[in-house]
């Protein structure tokens, strides 16, 4: 019998290299990690889908004859789908290799539901099945990309693309006024079917944990609560400026396709901020990206409440905004959080992407104008969220139990 100690850490997905441009390992070989390639895609498809639906309400409302107080909860529809997912996926223990192909084929039905849509009720059905399947998507995918090895630039890498599309969605949505169908849940839905080998990165292993001779840590309670409250407040931000920037940009005087356009350019700075964060991530602490990046995008939401300061104040939050989110999942992963974690906090983010922008429509109808001013006081609650999350201490694992040999126990 072998009585040495034996490593059990899986191997990483992605082979590493020194490199220039962020002064550290980097993914290379990245084709060659199977799904890599689909996820990505799959999520610029995500990404088109759910920046489109706030800048389509107004085709909407006039496809559907339903008056201004049904359409909006078309948004509430699909991140309700995803907050289900979220739970869902949160408290399942593994994910088989069929789960991410069903959700692909879930996302892409509801995509194609909402274009193929003559009514509110098959709008929301629509709505509800896509943000269902993009829910398991954005959870599974986000997880393996942040369990990997150099893990802040994977997950800035991975949702840039995502952002990409984004930018794209809006641009879409603007010439969907102008042609009377939603064609950016079109493009998602055949774009969807191209992408069911994403399910391989449910193989993929977790990261290597670093070698300092400590003991492991693991994600407090309290400080899971923390993160929550982050996560909470994050989903609020993005959905509700994706939401409800059209709207107040057009109280400026703008067209409702220039409004589309001008969101597409907060989304635009999302992007270009988190292929940024690839760079940042070896030189600025994985904290001070999310804590600056929440508070920078409180002051810049209040820049866009002033005169003629909507444009500049938009595109600014979306340039603070962006690496925002993948850099707190791998800061989870850094601190000792597992899938469920992540699950949670994602599902933290999709509750605050459905109660938030439902919350800053009671104020339209009165006063367009307090959208900048409702939105820069949730990002003030998520920076303090930030900063108590950087300030709680990590609970230290209990050793792994050893056999009678001294053979270390494995999975």
């Amino acid at each position: 019998m072998n009585c040495h100690r034996r490593s059990t850490r899986p191997a990483s997905a992605f082979p590493h290299h020194q490199s220039i441009l962020t002064g550290g390992t980097v993914p290379v070989g990245i084709r060659k990690a199977e799904g890599y390639i689909p996820a990505l895609f799959l999520l610029f498809l995500v990404g088109i889908s759910q920046s489109s639906t706030g800048p389509l309400l107004p085709l909407f409302d006039k496809r559907y004859s339903s008056g201004a107080a049904g359409v909006p909860y078309l948004i509430t529809a699909f991140f309700t789908g995803c907050l289900a997912a979220m739970v869902i996926s949160s408290a399942v223990r593994s994910v088989g290799r069929r789960t991410l192909p069903l959700a692909t084929a879930l996302y892409a039905a509801g995509c194609a539901g909402i274009y193929l849509s003559g009514s509110l009720a098959a709008g929301l059905l629509g709505c509800a099945l896509a943000g269902f399947g993009a829910g398991t998507v954005v959870l599974t995918v986000n997880s393996a990309f942040a369990r990997q090895a150099n893990g802040v630039s994977l997950v800035n890498l991975l949702n840039g693309v995502f952002a990409l599309g984004t930018v794209l969605g809006p641009l879409l949505a603007g010439a969907s006024l102008k042609w009377g169908r939603p064609y950016g849940f079109l493009v998602a839905a055949l774009g969807a079917l191209l992408c069911f080998r994403v399910s391989r990165v449910t193989a993929w292993g977790p990261r290597e944990e670093p070698a300092d001779g400590g003991a492991p840590k693991a994600l407090g309670r309290n400080a899971l609560a923390v993160f929550l409250l982050l996560y909470l407040g994050y989903g609020g931000l993005e959905t509700g400026i994706g939401a409800w920037a059209a709207k107040d940009i057009q109280s400026q005087g703008h067209s409702a396709a220039a409004a589309a356009s001008i969101v597409a350019v907060f989304w635009g700075a999302t992007a270009v901020s988190k292929f940024g964060a690839v760079a940042l991530a070896r030189r600025v602490p994985t904290a001070g990206l999310v804590i600056t990046g929440l508070a920078g995008t409180s002051v810049f939401l209040f820049v866009a409440s002033l005169p003629h300061g909507a444009v500049a104040g938009y595109l600014l939050a979306g340039l603070a905004l962006g690496p925002v989110f993948p850099s707190g999942l791998a800061w989870i992963a850094q601190r000792g959080g597992d899938r469920r974690s992540v699950g949670l906090a994602i599902a933290a983010s999709m509750s605050g992407s459905v109660l938030f922008p439902t919350a800053i429509g009671w104020f339209v109808a009165t006063d367009i104008r307090a959208v900048p001013w409702g939105l820069a006081f949730i990002g003030a609650c998520a920076t303090l969220a930030a900063v108590g999350a950087h300030r709680t201490r990590r609970t230290p694992l209990a050793p792994p139990q050893r056999t009678a040999v001294g053979v270390a126990a494995s999975d």
